[in-house]
């Protein structure tokens, strides 16, 4: 019997665009590429939680420090445990506040530069060298920082605690927590299809979220004995997360970089090809950084959603003085201020694990992929401005903490943002999209610095509900957000079938 009379000829019905080796192929290659990509995606998560957490566990026992330093040098005393309530208090003075208020801000304002200096030349090392190095490169310089600060701390009675102020200058090696973040967004969307990149975000920011709610009741605990014991463990961590980042896999594309951006050939480029050789060689770099500071700025829409993310980078700031802010309006201590970074925590965790991935399915379903993430950017937007409202009218610690679980609900408004930026430019300009978002990022963390410095200090002297000062400038600088995103034109929504 003929096998040929018994079953379909192998090559029945293909066609010269068939798989070669059969459609069964093909699927199980693209299941492995699907597999690989989740599993660079788990170990990402894994170093960038194993950072995170490293940086809560040691952020309120930092705070402590510093205070407990700024005090013995205003007062002379020593802040130890089983210190009078009364000695305690005089940490609570205005010029205590102050002073400890500038030194965070002016760190804060201090940690953008590097990153603000040197985002396009670790960009284009990034597009070239691959992003794994930058990542390491970033982490590395985050590590010294860290030590560095700790060493100051140590010796207080040496070095003045504003020498903390000249950590950053260690961010010179990698660019910064912004560069890190930017690569790790960068090798995702290398992974990933633009279909899945807004859930994969939500992930994403739902990794980072793990050190606040974890990191920071532990640390609470911790502290009970002592701060340095948690301030120690945060940069041990930190450092395993920097072991972590060595195993990930390198996912820049084997045609990136210029080959991407190099025109095609022309019969003039023919006539000449030595010379055309010798310009690229003369020019490349230079036209290569020009075109990556100046490729999005024609795009109004790019322009637009820069500039709302500038307002939503400088707002979220406000964040950063919960601690001290309810340590003073409130009477509490840090430790149990802290609750409310893993109550906010929470809250965001949950929003973008389960409720965002969900309604972004549901709104995908009956429009474009780009309305759903300009929908959820809307809405998360107004609950930023909402709870910051309730945040500075809150003269009761109930309605403080309804302000901070909406101000959490409405965090997944940079994941969202990211995810529209990327729908709305070409593949090939992804990249500097998010370098361009990076470098914004990186001016309103570095505006926020002195202006909610500011702002705190003269509510420290005021009444009412001019004591949120700080949260009242968060609210209107997450509204002029709202105002800019309106502005935003979505070409597609009406083309997409």
């Amino acid at each position: 019997m003929s096998t040929v009379d018994s079953h379909s000829p192998p090559l029945a019905g293909r066609t010269e665009s068939a798989p070669l080796l059969g459609e069964d192929f093909a699927t199980v290659n693209a299941f492995n590429k699907r597999r690989l990509s989740w599993h660079i995606l788990l170990l990402i998560c894994v170093s960038v939680v194993a950072s995170d957490f490293g940086n809560y566990l040691s952020y309120a026992p930092s705070i402590e420090i510093y205070e407990s330093i700024i005090c013995e040098q205003l007062y002379g005393g020593r802040l130890a445990q089983g210190f009078s309530v009364v000695e305690r208090l005089l940490c609570k003075a205005p010029d205590v506040q102050n002073e400890l208020a500038t030194i965070n801000s002016w760190k804060d304002t201090f940690d953008q530069l590097p990153g603000i200096l040197l985002a396009v030349p670790y960009g284009l090392m990034a597009d070239r060298v691959g992003r794994k190095p930058v990542l390491l490169l970033s982490l590395t310089g985050l590590i010294f920082e860290e030590t560095f600060i700790r060493l100051v701390c140590w010796e207080n009675k040496i070095i003045p605690l504003r020498a903390i102020w000249a950590a950053p200058v260690f961010q010179l090696i990698g660019g910064g927590p912004q560069i890190a973040t930017s690569m790790a967004y960068v090798m995702i969307t290398d992974i990933f299809p633009a279909d899945k990149r807004a859930s994969v975000f939500f992930i994403m920011g739902a990794a980072i979220l793990l050190g606040e709610i974890f990191a920071t009741p532990l640390s609470a605990f911790l502290m009970s004995w002592s701060p340095w014991i948690p301030s120690l463990s945060g940069l041990a961590i930190q450092i395993l997360g920097f072991f972590a980042a060595t195993i990930v896999p390198e996912t820049l594309p084997e045609q990136s970089g210029l080959v991407h951006r190099t025109p095609p050939t022309t019969d003039r480029d023919d006539d000449a090809p030595n010379e055309n050789t010798r310009q690229q060689h003369g020019t490349r770099n230079w036209s290569s950084m020009r075109e990556t500071v100046t490729r999005v700025l024609p795009d109004a829409n790019m322009t637009f959603i820069l500039i709302s993310f500038l307002f939503a980078s400088i707002g979220r700031q406000a964040v950063q003085f919960i601690l001290q802010y309810a340590s003073l309006r409130f009477q509490w201590t840090f430790a149990r201020a802290s609750a409310l970074i893993t109550i906010k925590g929470l809250v965001t965790f949950v929003a973008l694990l389960m409720v965002l991935p969900k309604i972004s399915t549901l709104l995908s379903n009956r429009t474009s992929a780009e309305r759903s993430d300009f929908l959820i950017v809307q809405g998360s937007v107004w609950l930023l401005f909402v709870g910051s409202i309730l945040m500075a009218l809150a003269a009761r610690p109930a309605l403080f903490i309804i302000g901070v679980i909406l101000l959490g609900s409405g965090w997944g408004f940079y994941s969202a943002l990211r995810s529209l930026a990327a729908s709305l430019v070409l593949p090939n300009r992804i990249g500097v999209v998010n370098t361009s978002i990076g470098l914004s990022q990186s001016v309103g963390t570095m505006i926020a610095g002195p202006l909610f410095a500011t702002a705190f200090r003269y509510s420290t002297g005021l009444i009412g509900v001019w004591q949120g000062l700080c949260y009242l400038v968060a609210a209107t600088l997450f509204l002029s957000a709202a105002c800019t995103i309106y502005f935003v034109q979505l070409p597609r929504l009406y083309t997409r079938s």
